[in-house]
């Protein structure tokens, strides 16, 4: 309920023409990069994360009701989502994938290479962050798809909390990604 209390006063406020507010800037958490796999044979190539169009700007988005969703005015990403996504995912399936080499580069026509789609990438009225979308492997003439979908709670009031809820939720489908490219048969 604090929390709920907390968004609708921050909307208040930046609704307020009188009283200009603080543009706040965040980012997804960091994720820490693994040295290249080389010599690996099993390469996967990550397309740049694709968005729904609402998450394609710098506003933050609260979603008030069933219907009804809101661009943040003072709340704003630093540097575009679909980046930060992409970034994000690649550290962690290099990690992940320990005998694959991950990257964005095409280097053969045999390399395996993911498309994600995001659906949903925001908070709610009730206190938890959504995170839905597809992602696709593509291996020779195989496609495996991959749906995900989250809810999680945010911890405390804030969009601080929320933005790292949000980064835990991608590092989560992350590693359902993860866990899919290793159990598939062509990997």
């Amino acid at each position: 309920m604090r929390y709920l209390a907390f968004v609708f006063l921050s909307l208040a406020v930046a609704g307020c023409g009188s009283s200009p507010s603080e543009l706040q800037y965040y980012r997804l958490p960091a994720v820490a990069a693994k040295a290249p796999v080389v010599d690996s044979s099993k390469v996967l190539v990550i397309e740049p994360v694709i968005v729904a169009s609402y998450l394609n700007s710098n506003a933050l988005v609260y979603q008030n009701n069933e219907v009804n969703l809101q661009l943040t005015r003072t709340h704003q990403w630093a540097e575009a989502l679909d980046q930060q996504l992409t970034r994000n995912l690649q550290a962690h399936l290099s990690g992940a994938l320990t005998d694959w080499r991950v990257t964005q580069q095409v280097s053969s026509p045999g390399d395996s290479r993911l498309t994600v789609q995001v659906t949903q990438f925001h908070t709610t009225a009730d206190g938890v962050v959504l995170i839905s979308g597809q992602a696709h492997l593509l291996t020779g003439a195989v496609v495996k798809q991959m749906p995900f979908e989250l809810q999680l709670p945010i911890a405390d009031d804030g969009y601080d909390e929320v933005v790292k809820t949000l980064g835990q939720g991608w590092s989560q489908v992350a590693a359902q990604i993860a866990a899919a490219i290793t159990e598939s048969p062509s990997s």
